[in-house]
């Protein structure tokens, strides 16, 4: 399926081909607790993702490992996606809450233990 995505103003836009999505992921790390995102169960592979093409409407927020880019809108501060994945995870990973016609509430949620990965400094 294609999928549209946005943040709450509208100024980040994206998309994405997927299967049905039917089940979404939260983590209890303590970036993804304090944002409160549902993500996509999965890693969705670069070629079947195209990105918000203004560069400067994107922040990007990189801690721990500083190995993946968390991005969100600088007009309205929504997270939209974990992006230029590395090694096994190719692709981005988005906030479901952003994905157009999609209820993430109402979908089965499983919780990634991101707070029993190691911290690096």
């Amino acid at each position: 399926m294609e999928y549209k995505a946005r943040c709450h103003c509208g100024r980040v836009r994206f998309s994405f081909r997927s299967p049905e999505i039917a089940s979404g992921r939260r983590c209890n790390c303590s970036l993804c607790l304090r944002r409160g995102a549902v993500l996509s169960s999965g890693y969705i592979p670069s070629a079947d993702f195209t990105p918000h093409h203004v560069a400067s409407d994107l922040g990007v927020y990189v801690w721990n490992e500083k190995v993946l880019n968390n991005y969100f809108c600088k007009s309205c501060g929504i997270f939209v996606y974990i992006g230029d994945g590395v090694g096994d995870k190719d692709g981005y990973r988005v906030n479901l809450g952003c994905v157009e016609g999609l209820d993430p509430l109402a979908l089965e949620i499983s919780v990634i233990d991101g707070a029993s990965l190691p911290m690096v400094g």
